[in-house]
């Protein structure tokens, strides 16, 4: 299964998959030009947008897409996401070819926040994407909900399969490892992460995907023993 990592504006990541030969989908494309350009280069058809959440990073590049190559729009938000055509909500699920993609509700980031989990016999494992829900080794700030609610979003996603692969709409993986080690300085299992991802970055290379194994064992805010605990960190990550 082919997953082409794209990246906008200098942090942020769209996805682009293509689920059966020639055909493919995209996630949380912000900006239409690099997606035009690697549906070119590769010799595709994009057949759907599916949107995680409706900030403009993540939706700016719909309406010329669907434009261009007469998509179809998925996305929870038809009120705050220009150009939807289908909505979608929890448990609902796409099938594409071989594939299927489920939606999963997870508020918190906004309050129809949404994450894609991918599954399908062409795929080695299942692919989440989490757009700012969860990130590698972090998770979105709280911009329309509570604690609890986001605290509640991010425990239904640890418990999705340890061998889930998670593609989140944003690298902030350097920081995000830094401020783990300010609680655990001496945990080697994130030294060695946060050299790993220096060496990514230098070389150029994307920090994504992070396998949700790893980030049971590493990220702070999957590992708060309650929502007081995770709000509590999500505070400190805040003023980092």
């Amino acid at each position: 299964m082919n997953i082409t990592i794209l990246t906008a504006f200098g942090n942020n990541y769209i996805y682009l998959l293509e689920y059966s030969p020639g055909r493919c989908f995209v996630v949380d494309p912000g900006d239409a030009k690099p997606v035009l350009e690697a549906l070119e280069s590769q010799r595709l058809k994009m057949t759907h947008v599916f949107i995680t959440h409706h900030h403009a990073d993540h939706i700016g590049g719909v309406s010329s897409l669907k434009q261009k190559t007469s998509c179809e729009v998925m996305g929870p938000d038809k009120q705050r996401m220009p150009g939807l055509d289908t909505v979608i909500n929890d448990g609902h699920i796409i099938e594409l070819g071989p594939i299927a993609v489920r939606c999963i509700s997870t508020p918190g980031h906004t309050a129809t926040s949404v994450c894609y989990y991918v599954t399908g016999r062409p795929l080695e494992s299942p692919v989440l994407f989490t757009g700012d829900t969860l990130f590698v080794c972090g998770c979105g700030r709280m911009f329309e909900c509570d604690g609890q609610t986001m605290f509640e979003s991010l425990q239904a996603l640890g418990a999705l399969a340890d061998e889930t692969l998670v593609y989140p709409g944003h690298d902030y993986t350097d920081e995000n490892v830094r401020f783990a080690l300010m609680f655990k300085p001496d945990n080697e299992q994130l030294r060695e992460k946060l050299t790993l991802v220096r060496n990514q970055n230098r070389s150029g290379q994307p920090t994504v995907p992070s396998a949700l194994s790893e980030e049971k064992q590493i990220n702070p805010f999957l590992l708060a023993e309650d929502w007081q605990a995770f709000a509590s960190f999500r505070r400190k990550k805040d003023d980092f």
